[in-house]
């Protein structure tokens, strides 16, 4: 094989189309299912129960993926365990449309889900990698790209179904997946070049890439096994997790359980929620698109943490004071909350020196972050049941809020991430 099948440049354009393609196939597995939930039915019996565990595979798929996808992307290089991480979407999309009972279904959901979350974990570091000067722009486009992929699967899921099968429903995701097969086929078949990539400062990071950036590999040293130990101890990555671990409990807390709290509370029928609900995820098309530029102009990313507080603050307290006063705005500004979710995978970039720290980074971060979601709805729907009351969760997601803050003092110095465990380690 030719030392070099891309040019430098070539190789860069090639790696953001990719991470914008797997980007557009990450939610597609999460938010196709939902709406076939009763045309499935009718082959696949599927009670509350079944579904409910459908719904918290998700986040528990994405948290051990932050323990695995690092390791792997450690051994076999980022580009190969992408190439994985989009070969598993589509297998599990096949084998979704192809399930016979539920366990099959839910062993695909699980496949499927994986690879999804292996590309979750692994698009910071490769933004890291294919785009060091440009984190914040391509970060937008990515985050954008993962917004639309929630948002259009409800809208075609069904009509397809109709027109077809729900088998194909499912499945025809795949072929979305094949798109972003072919940039990482080329990718992972080039041999690495062991080139360091150029430190990127938190300020300007947008400014244009140097030649130093050409191949923006970083050593093929052996990880140390230690390093999620180290992660731990480090500050900077704890001020990334909390916001991230916030975003994903009211993200998946608002999903799994708003539909029924503003049924119960604000008087509305079923599908009024849903249509609420979905203004919620509406709001976070623009935030994903600007957030992550801004953050990369930002020393601090104080200014957008405290925004995401008083956001939910107005909505939380809007649900348990007022809830039918004006429900919408209460749900837009949940939504505006959410501008945590692509602040936090900029800073992953943002604050890592080289793509090989923020594999690890992001693996730490997404872990805790999403291990801490999959347990959040189900506690706060039982905490529901014994008190009789959506008060206490309410409470209790406002206050997850407000931990937000415990943040930013974290973030304030500008500091990296990989400056500060080595000057813990001297």
């Amino acid at each position: 094989m030719p030392d070099r099948l891309l040019s430098p440049r070539g190789g860069r354009l090639l790696g953001v189309l990719g991470i914008v393609l797997i980007a557009l196939n990450i939610r597609t597995a999460v938010a196709g299912l939902a709406p076939l939930a009763g045309l499935i039915d009718a082959e696949i019996p599927l009670d509350a129960t079944a579904i409910g565990l459908l719904g918290v595979v998700p986040p528990v798929a994405f948290a051990v993926s932050g323990l695995l996808a690092p390791w792997v992307a450690h051994r076999i290089g980022l580009e190969r365990a992408l190439l994985f991480a989009v070969v598993t979407m589509i297998a599990g999309h096949l084998l979704r449309g192809a399930a016979l009972d539920y366990p099959g279904l839910l062993a695909s959901t699980l496949v499927v889900l994986m690879g999804a979350g292996f590309g979750n974990i692994l698009l910071p570091p490769a933004v890291k990698r294919y785009a060091p000067g440009r984190i914040g722009a391509v970060t937008a486009a990515y985050a954008t790209m993962m917004s639309i992929s929630t948002a259009l699967p409800p809208l075609i899921a069904v009509p397809i179904a109709d027109a077809a099968s729900w088998r194909l429903s499912l499945a025809v995701w795949g072929a979305v997946g094949v798109l972003a097969l072919i940039p990482w086929v080329v990718l992972a078949a080039r041999p690495p070049h062991p080139v360091v990539t150029e430190p990127v400062t938190v300020i300007e990071v947008d400014a244009p890439s140097t030649s130093a950036d050409a191949d923006v590999a970083d050593p093929v040293d052996e990880p140390d096994t230690r390093q999620f130990g180290r992660l731990a101890r480090s500050r900077v990555v704890w001020g990334i997790t909390i916001p991230f671990a916030v975003s994903g409990v009211t993200a998946y807390s608002t999903f799994a359980l708003m539909p029924l709290l503003l049924e119960d509370l604000a008087g509305v029928d079923a599908a009024r929620a849903g249509a609420l609900v979905g203004l919620f995820a509406i709001v976070g098309l623009p935030l994903s698109l600007a957030t992550p530029v801004i953050t990369a102009r930002l020393r601090s990313p104080a200014p957008i943490m405290i925004v995401s507080v008083v956001a939910f603050s107005v909505g939380f307290l809007g649900l348990l004071l007022a809830p039918t006063l004006a429900t919408p705005l209460w749900m837009i500004a949940l939504g505006a909350g959410q501008v945590l979710f692509p602040m936090c995978l900029a800073l992953i970039g943002l604050r890592s020196r080289t793509s090989h720290r923020a594999v690890t980074v992001s693996g730490f971060v997404q872990a805790i972050g999403y291990g801490v979601a999959a347990v959040a709805p189900l506690a706060l729907g039982v905490l529901r049941s014994v008190t009789g009351s959506w008060m206490p969760a309410i409470v209790i997601l406002l206050l997850a809020a407000l931990s937000t803050l415990v943040a930013i003092p974290l973030l304030r110095s500008g500091e990296m991430i990989d400056d500060e465990l080595e000057r813990r380690r001297l």
